[in-house]
C-alpha cells in the first residue's frame, strides 16, 4: 500500500513525474554553509503505467535570484546511486523560477527503471539554489543530497526542519502526440518558428496547440499562413487533423 500511494505522488500532473506538492513552490530550506558545487537529486522508480514512454525534458526550479550555471544529468541507477547517465544539459539562473532542460525526445521509458535527475549548480556562501516544498519527504527518493560529486547520497529526510522534497520535474511527451511533422497527402503540415511564436502553413482546417508538459493551450482556425503568438518561449505540440508537429518557440 505505501508503494501505491508513493507511485500516486508522481501522477500529479498526468505527463509530468515529481514528488513535490506544486502549489509550496519556494519553501526553501536546505543549503551548504559554505560555497561550491551544490548537488541534489530524486528517484523516480518507473511502473508499468510509464512503460514506453518517451522522456521530453527535466525541470529544476532554482530558489535564489542567482547568476549562476547548473546542469541536469538524467540516469539510470539503483535506489542509491545513479550509475549510467543516459542525458544530460546546462542551464544557467538568473532569478526565482523554472528552468528547463531538453533531453530530445528519443529516450523511452520502461518499467523497472529506476531513474534519477541530478542537478549541480555552483552558489556562493549563504545562497541556496534548490527549491524545496512544504513535505512531506518522500523517504529516499524525493530529497537527496550529495557532497561528494555524486559518490554518496544521502536523504536529508531524517534530519531535522528537512522533511521536504526537491522542485524537479521529468516532463513526458504527451502519449497522443507524436514528435516532427508528419506529412501524409494531400495536406503537408509545416511549422517554422517566428518571433514570440510560430508560422503554420500547408494546411487548412482547425489546430490545437499543448505546451511541453501536454496542457491544452489554444485552437485555431487555420487558412494558408498563419502566424500562432503571442507565446513565451519554450516547445510547443501542435496537433492539425491526422497531423503531428512539434516547434521551439524563442524569445
Amino acid at each position: 500500500m505505501m508503494w501505491l500511494v508513493l507511485i500516486l505522488l508522481t501522477q500529479s500532473n498526468g505527463d509530468t513525474l515529481r514528488w513535490y506538492d506544486p502549489t509550496t513552490v519556494g519553501y526553501d530550506h536546505v543549503g551548504w554553509t559554505a560555497g561550491g558545487y551544490f548537488h541534489w537529486a530524486i528517484i523516480l522508480p518507473i511502473e508499468a503505467e510509464y512503460d514506453s514512454r518517451i522522456v521530453h525534458s527535466g525541470r529544476v526550479h532554482i530558489y535564489e535570484p542567482m547568476d549562476s550555471s547548473g546542469r541536469m544529468r538524467l540516469c539510470k541507477g539503483d535506489h542509491g546511486h545513479p550509475i549510467t547517465v543516459i542525458d544530460s544539459g546546462s542551464f544557467h539562473s538568473t532569478g526565482y523560477g523554472f528552468y528547463e532542460v531538453l533531453f530530445g525526445d528519443s529516450i523511452t521509458l520502461h518499467e523497472g527503471d529506476t531513474i534519477w535527475l541530478w542537478c549541480t549548480q555552483w552558489h556562493l556562501q549563504g545562497q541556496y539554489p534548490a527549491t524545496t516544498d512544504a513535505g512531506p519527504c518522500v523517504v529516499g527518493l524525493g530529497d537527496l543530497v550529495s557532497r561528494d560529486s555524486g559518490a554518496t547520497w544521502v536523504s536529508m529526510c531524517p534530519i531535522k526542519y528537512y522533511n521536504s522534497n526537491w522542485v524537479i520535474d521529468l516532463v513526458l511527451t504527451p502519449s497522443d502526440v507524436e514528435e516532427g511533422p508528419l506529412p501524409g497527402p494531400p495536406e503537408k503540415l509545416t511549422l517554422s518558428m517566428a518571433s514570440s511564436g510560430f508560422l503554420i502553413s500547408g494546411y487548412e482546417g482547425p489546430v490545437q496547440v499543448y505546451d511541453a508538459t501536454g496542457r491544452f493551450l489554444l485552437s485555431r482556425e487555420i487558412e494558408g499562413k498563419t502566424l500562432i503568438g503571442p507565446l513565451n518561449p519554450g516547445v510547443y505540440f501542435v496537433r492539425a487533423g491526422g497531423q503531428r508537429g512539434w516547434v521551439v518557440v524563442l524569445r
